[in-house]
């Protein structure tokens, strides 16, 4: 943590009735909840183009990926890593 940051939530817990545990619990919960709701985005996105992710597996092992248009082998593997964030964030979030 930056000395500036340091400062800031001491002078915050002076003025506030939080403890800097709070802070920091409430801060990684915010950061989160922001990046669940944009992973559901991003999910909700190709499920809307796909339908589910093993759909979108079958269609690749059927139709191949041109070596011209990488977008379906793209979206598989962004979206494999949207589903492995998701689980994460939400692991993190029990662990509260």
């Amino acid at each position: 943590m930056t000395l500036y940051a340091e400062q800031l939530l001491e002078r915050a817990t002076q003025v506030l009735p939080a403890s800097s545990d709070d802070f920091l619990l409430r801060g990684i919960t915010a950061e989160a909840t922001d990046r669940l709701v944009a992973l559901k985005k991003a999910d909700w996105r190709l499920r809307a183009r796909y339908g589910s992710l093993e759909k979108l597996q079958q269609r690749i092992a059927v139709e191949g990926v041109t070596p011209d248009d990488h977008r379906l082998y793209t979206d598989y593997l962004e979206w494999g890593a949207i589903r492995h964030e998701l689980s994460a964030l939400v692991g993190l979030l029990e662990a509260f």
